[in-house]
């Protein structure tokens, strides 16, 4: 991830993969998301026990009757009426069964039902409880970057050298950087943490081993269609590159790419040093490759110096470019007329396997080895040439995928300037054509020249394999890999480039510069770049938020409201006294009145209320001094006045200081009906 300020946004986004509705997102810290986590469940939780309440009243009134019922039942009504929780009735409702088995019938079948509806409601709303974190596996693992130094990155300075090593080395920076990341991540389908930078591990592509030679007929070694085709299809701005939008202001990219090993006869010569040209020591020879002129310098396009092949080097890749449909100003190389594409990059590759040795003989056209000779115990093999060559073009095109089979819907496949000089061209909105162009500013850096310069030998796989000049054996096809490995790194260079424009270049070495936004689109854009979130940060569904709460709150207001509601409609409608009625007195408050009413203790006020009160000021409690026992056989409580100085003894006895025992009354309680008939 860029640094330079680029941080993660926090806060409420549309993710228009999913719309607007379903891609309402918010984003917050691994911190804060917890506790937002945490409030749901609870929230979930309360709304369960709220609901539990719904359906114990529900069934308290369905099950109240003026016809008499055995005592099981009221029991039940009770727990009905009083147990806040599903856990607290399943249990209170199981401790009925068994004291009720020989006093009634069917205590068991009679109390299964309510526990089963106790414990479905528990069942349910645990496992919504657990399930209300999907809510954030519903809004993914995708987040908005950010930066205050978003932008592209320029050259600027007074000096030309600055200028030019700036240049040099914020490409061979990102060169280096997306090479790392493709090494890594293409064609690997491990979760490597290094590969979670961007919006997709890899950019898929289709092969061909079986392509058009991409020059003239008879240039490529082979056959004419022996040429290795790359093809990516459309890359789509939004889902590929992570570009957020929704699918209106989408554009796709395509990058295609050819290469095959070019025949050298006709193009080489053969030439002795000389004191002229001053290249090299006497009794050197070179190899000069005449494939066009490099403007302004020679007429050669490279030369060899044979000794080098004894010389301890290792592999030598050199690399030259000509951007097709531009003029000599932006190109140092003129391909020669077997070469030249004006619809096309070329880049050609020069490979001198110099003193490498191969540990089995190799049959593929760039690492071509069969020159054996030996050691005193091993046969070692040499290349077959000084120096191979390759040839690889590279076009490019931009689509608007929403006006598909219509006019000027896409962009010819062409070079990366015929390509970008052909976008303001496009049936497009203004939010596309801004985006094509944004990738055009790169896409020139994305061609096999951009993959491999300033590289040297380290663009090479097969360097991967070589220990001090010993190569392992080599595959056939290692020309295809090389080509392979080339156009990942294009394609990981690309997935850059997308992501450092929102958070900024996180590298800007001296006579480079941000070049930031001007208008409003490019600065919108600023805030429109998702990447997949490593871990820190948690993002939520707001549908899912929003249902939730919303479900909840309903349960919970229904419940709020439900019994004076019903109590309303029954008295208006003079129907179901008798259910308010038992409601009433099943209250807990209500069972302690009848409780102390039939004990003589208070006088009490709101016999239909929920909550009975006494009268202002009185206060009441077993009598000071009296010590409470209960007779189980006749219901009876026993009870000692004493004096206020009396005090308990380790008998339990309350005892006056001077051992006089007060008199002992009885108060009996009788068993007070709840329900009336």
């Amino acid at each position: 991830m860029a640094s330079g300020g680029a941080y993660i946004y926090h806060g409420f986004w549309i993710n228009w993969s999913h719309g607007r509705v379903l891609g309402s997102t918010i984003t917050l810290s691994n911190r804060d998301g917890s506790f937002l986590t945490a409030f749901l469940a609870l929230f979930v939780a309360v709304a369960g026990s709220q609901l539990w309440r719904i359906l114990s009243f529900t069934l308290h009134q369905a099950r109240a009757s003026r016809d008499s019922r055995d005592g099981l039942h009221h029991q039940q009504q009770a727990i009905l009426r009083n147990t806040g929780s599903a856990i607290g009735a399943a249990y209170e409702f199981t401790r009925l069964v068994i004291p009720w088995w020989k006093h009634t019938t069917h205590s068991f079948w009679r109390s299964l039902p309510l526990v089963l509806l106790a414990l479905l409601n528990l069942a349910f709303f645990g496992a919504a409880g657990i399930l209300s974190a999907e809510v954030t596996r519903a809004a993914g693992n995708e987040t908005l970057v950010m930066s205050p130094n978003c932008g592209t990155w320029g050259i600027q300075s007074n000096s030309k050298i600055r200028r030019v090593a700036g240049f040099q080395s914020k490409v061979l920076n990102d060169t280096i950087t997306a090479a790392n990341y493709a090494r890594a991540c293409y064609g690997n389908t491990g979760n490597v943490l290094q590969c979670n930078s961007y919006m997709k591990q890899q950019i898929p592509w289709k092969t061909n081993v079986n392509a058009t030679c991409p020059f003239k007929s008879g240039t490529c070694l082979g056959t004419n269609t022996a040429a290795y085709e790359m093809d990516t299809g459309p890359i789509d701005s939004h889902e590929m590159l992570g570009i957020n939008a929704p699918q209106e202001d989408r554009i796709t990219y395509r990058k295609v790419t050819t290469c095959a090993p070019l025949h050298t006869a006709g193009f080489v010569q053969l030439e002795n040093y000389t004191a002229e040209n001053q290249q090299g020591v006497p009794g050197d020879q070179f190899q000069r490759f005449y494939y066009g002129p490099v403007v302004n310098v020679s007429n050669e396009t490279f030369f060899y110096n044979t000794h080098a092949y004894i010389d301890n080097f290792g592999y030598d890749l050199y690399e030259i470019q000509w951007l097709g449909g531009s003029d000599t100003s932006s190109n140092a190389w003129l391909p020669t007329a077997a070469l030249n594409r004006t619809d096309a990059d070329i880049t050609l590759l020069f490979l001198a396997q110099n003193s490498i040795t191969y540990q089995a003989p190799c049959d593929d056209p760039m690492f071509s080895a069969h020159d054996a000779y030996n050691t005193s115990s091993t046969v070692f093999y040499r290349s077959d040439r000084f120096v191979n060559v390759m040839g690889c073009i590279d076009q490019h095109q931009y689509c608007n995928p929403n006006a598909l089979g219509q006019d000027y819907a896409c962009t010819e496949l062409s070079s990366s300037g015929g390509a970008g000089f052909a976008i303001p061209h496009l049936r497009a909105n203004n939010v596309q054509l801004l985006t094509a162009s944004r990738l055009a500013v790169y896409i020139s850096a994305l061609t096999t020249y951009g993959s491999v310069y300033g590289r040297g030998a380290s663009a090479l796989r097969a360097s991967e394999t070589v220990y001090n000049k010993d190569q392992a054996p080599l595959p056939n096809n290692q020309w295809q890999i090389e080509s392979s490995s080339w156009f990942a790194t294009s394609l990981a260079k690309l997935q850059r480039t997308a992501v450092e424009y929102a958070t900024g270049p996180d590298f800007l070495p001296d006579g480079t510069v941000v070049v930031k936004p001007q208008d409003a689109i490019s600065r919108a854009m600023c805030r429109a770049q998702k990447v997949r979130d490593t871990g820190a940060n948690t993002s939520f569904s707001v549908l899912g938020v929003a249902l939730i709460i919303a479900l909840g709150g309903v349960i919970i207001l229904t419940n709020m409201i439900l019994e004076p509601v019903v109590g309303w409609i029954q008295k208006r409608a003079n129907r179901g006294d008798h259910c308010r009625l038992q409601w009433a007195l099943d209250e807990k408050l209500q069972l302690q009145r009848v409780a102390y009413e039939e004990a003589g203790i208070g006088k009490w006020q709101g016999l239909m209320n929920t909550v009975p009160v006494t009268a202002r000021g009185e206060a009441f409690g077993l009598a000071a001094g009296r010590d409470g026992k209960i007779d189980p056989r006749r219901g009876v409580v026993h009870a000692r006045s004493e004096s206020s100085s009396g005090k308990f003894e380790n008998d339990g006895l309350l005892e006056e200081e001077k051992g006089i025992r007060g008199q002992t009354r009885e108060i009996e309680i009788g068993a007070h009906h709840l329900h009336s008939s």
